[in-house]
């Protein structure tokens, strides 16, 4: 594995450690739309509207620019959700489900407990987890959270990597175990050991999830919700129930124009993907009405017995504000914007060095996220990952004609398309989360390997803020 760091990133991310003193606030949107030119809002507008070019409409976006530490530029457009035939118009406080970003946010807690001594990074998880994990295909070497936490640890996905309430964490890894399915979750192969090749998988943070469990004896919603989101003062949750019940106008859906088969229908109506009129609070539970409270749930569960239940790869419901606050925590060096520290500037430069950087000499990765084509549209989309943090040099994408170096997560699923970029060099950040497409978002056709919303969204803010950084 390699362990380099890309170019001067951290300068970057030891930046965090010199700026462990400064205390930074998030306070309400202080550049007020028309503080930019009319052009930009305009240009926004115009992503929203799919008036450009190549670029899909999309249902809603929620934006949050971080300059100087501090949110500068707030942007909402589009729809939450759809009722009857009133169109609830999105705003910054509307909660979604926020993908893969979550599992940037759930390193956080994990971080804690490393900090506590609690965990060590490099330790074999089996420890932890209470059961032996091994590759049947490398079955001499250990798998380690470092490796986890950066995807090199040999996991794949496999069919699928969740499991119902009910069911045993462990039938994913034990042969001939009822969700073995074949050995379908291990890599095989030269050069495809514990430590040796990156490949996206989301059932790393399963494992993840019940090392969290398994070491504080909390199921993971609850661990995440009383040692990270309460402290960052958000009601986020990954319980979606908890959001869904306590404030259900705050809960927006996902959308696509596309019909149950598959095929897309731009000039059609939005369709509700998730998180529309009716909750379940984790996977396999009976849902609920929106407004409605679930009750007890999983009153019989044994933390680590099913660690995918609240899907901690990607199931936190947040908004845009909610993770400026965590931006903000990051950029701060581990503390929140009211003086608490949750993790310590040091944790917060580890979690941001790239552990696996792509050697296309070595051959030592896939660099295409979760299409498993290295070939595909979104080849170049990872080049470099540290701690759940994914590391992309905007010149390698063609967006800055200079190294220029941003941190965080993408996200994506159910129409979600979402990202959450932190530029330690400029204390800088930008969030941005669109919550569905009309057409087919097509990977790879603007200048980076994102979807080309998405791709719009980030050169809009490199043309209007990332080239501005010293001014």
């Amino acid at each position: 594995m390699h362990r380099q760091p890309l170019k001067t990133l951290l300068l970057k991310s030891r930046a965090v450690s010199a700026a462990a003193g400064l205390l930074l606030s998030l306070a309400p949107a202080t550049m007020a739309h028309d503080a930019l030119p009319p052009t930009a809002r305009h240009e926004l507008d115009a992503i929203v509207a799919g008036k450009v070019p190549g670029s899909p409409q999309i249902s809603g976006l929620q934006m949050v620019v971080i300059k100087d530490g501090k949110a500068t530029f707030e942007y909402a457009a589009g729809i939450a959700r759809v009722d009857g035939e009133k169109s609830i118009p999105l705003n910054l406080d509307h909660k979604v489900r926020i993908a893969s970003i979550s599992k940037l946010v759930a390193t956080i807690g994990l971080m804690r407990l490393v900090e506590a001594g609690k965990v060590n990074l490099d330790t074999d998880v089996s420890d932890y987890l209470g059961f032996k994990l091994r590759n049947p295909n490398f079955p001499n070497d250990q798998i380690t959270l470092r490796e986890i936490l950066s995807h090199s640890s040999s996991i794949r996905d496999g069919d699928y990597y969740w499991l119902k309430g009910g069911e045993e964490f462990e039938e994913f890894f034990k042969p001939y175990g009822k969700h073995y399915d074949g050995g379908a979750h291990f890599a095989h192969g030269g050069n495809k050991g514990p430590g040796e090749y990156f490949t996206y998988s989301n059932l790393n943070f399963g494992i993840m999830a019940g090392v969290i469990e398994k070491v504080t004896g909390q199921r993971f919603d609850r661990y995440m919700r009383e040692s990270v989101l309460e402290p960052l003062g958000l009601s986020a949750s990954y319980n979606v129930c908890d959001v869904s019940a306590n404030e259900p106008e705050t809960m927006a859906s996902l959308f696509r124009k596309r019909d149950e088969d598959g095929n897309w229908r731009p000039e059609g109506d939005w369709v509700p993907q998730l998180d529309d009129k009716r909750f379940s609070c984790y996977y396999g539970m009976e849902p609920v009405a929106r407004g409605e409270a679930p009750g007890a749930i999983l009153e019989d569960y044994t933390p680590g017995q099913n660690p995918t239940l609240f899907s901690p790869q990607g199931g936190l419901r947040a908004s845009a504000r909610d993770l400026a606050k965590v931006a903000q925590l990051l950029l701060a060096g581990g503390e929140t914007t009211d003086g608490k520290r949750l993790l310590d500037p040091q944790t917060v430069g580890e979690m941001a060095q790239p552990i696996w950087v792509y050697d296309a000499r070595a051959e030592n990765g896939n660099t295409t996220g979760e299409d498993l084509d290295p070939n595909g549209p979104s080849k170049r989309l990872m080049n470099a990952y540290g701690l759940s943090t994914h590391v992309v040099d905007l010149r390698d994408w063609g967006v800055s004609d200079d190294s220029h170096v941003l941190v965080g997560h993408l996200g994506d699923a159910y129409g979600l398309m979402g990202q959450f970029w932190i530029d330690f060099e400029n204390n800088a950040a930008l969030i941005a989360l669109i919550t569905g497409t009309a057409d087919d978002p097509a990977a790879g056709t603007g200048i980076t390997p994102m979807y080309r919303a998405e791709d719009e969204v980030l050169r809009w803010w490199w043309r209007w803020f990332g080239n501005k950084a010293d001014d």
